[in-house]
């Protein structure tokens, strides 16, 4: 019973002194809080210390145990919690001789690359394309290149661990640009009709040395004019799409759902006439 009610104890103490913690980790970040009774914390960000001891860096971690007060003794009894259908288990974290305990969520290696998942999605560049012509001066019928910069096409990864009794758990997550697209409205009147076009890579910029006969890998061709709107001008969106993969240290991996982000915009259209004898 003294056991028990020290453990309780305990775990009161450590809720109390983690809330609106922010914890860094080897050089590396995690975030702990809580909102509205629910403790979130524990995964930590970053390159992973090479052991659960910290192998060297500033930071060491090692599962908290019971301990009974009567006696004055430990034993290996992990103390744990369970929340929102989640465990928890309190680990002793030491860094530069400082310590502090934290509750780390016992996720499974998958669970962890949804965590590491959200980080990558934060990483991503927002969409920024550019067209020739310009969204301002696009003419009916005649095809506008669109592009976005090359060097924001590329793979992008976010790492997310979690110490446990036996050592690291870390997942990589990898997201790569696979696809963007330009969908538009494109009628006479409001709703009448939209079109789109889904492009392979990043597409290729246009210069003035392309000349007039030079076709583009992702362009678009409008066929009405934007003039019958009250702004003059089509609503329109373009997104790139990620597929998102990962990796971890204990032989799991594969692929996650796939990531979309996207940014709005709004094209003029004209319509140019002419007249011939």
């Amino acid at each position: 019973m003294r056991r028990l009610i020290a453990l309780v104890s305990c775990v009161v103490v450590c809720m109390v002194s983690f809330v609106g913690v922010a914890h860094a980790a080897d050089g590396g970040t995690g975030s702990g809080g809580s909102n509205g009774g629910t403790i979130w914390a524990g995964v930590q960000t970053s390159a992973p210390p090479s052991s659960l001891k910290g192998g060297g860096s500033a930071c060491r971690w090692a599962p908290e145990t019971a301990y009974d007060s009567s006696t004055g003794t430990g034993s290996r009894t992990p103390i744990t919690m369970r929340l929102n259908g989640l465990r928890y288990r309190l680990f002793n974290r030491t860094c530069n001789g400082r310590r502090r305990l934290v509750w780390i969520p016992q996720l499974s290696a998958r669970q962890l690359a949804t965590q590491s998942s959200l980080l990558v999605y934060g990483k991503l560049p927002r969409p920024g394309f550019r067209f020739a012509p310009s969204a301002d001066d696009v003419v009916v019928k005649v095809r506008t290149w669109i592009w976005t910069d090359p060097s924001a096409w590329k793979p992008v990864t976010a790492t997310a661990w979690i110490p446990t009794p036996t050592g690291i758990i870390w997942t990589r997550t990898t997201a790569t640009p696979i696809t963007m697209r330009f969908d538009t409205d494109d009628a006479v009147y409001a709703g009448g009709g939209r079109g789109n076009t889904t492009c392979l890579g990043p597409g290729v910029p246009w210069t003035p040395l392309a000349g007039d006969t030079t076709t583009s890998p992702c362009s678009y061709a409008y066929r009405h004019a934007s003039s019958s709107r009250p702004s003059g001008r089509f609503p329109a969106t373009m997104s790139v799409t990620w597929a998102i993969t990962w990796t971890s240290n204990v032989g799991a991996g594969g692929v996650l759902p796939p990531y979309t982000n996207s940014a709005n915009l709004t094209v003029r259209v004209r319509e140019l006439q002419a007249l011939t004898a």
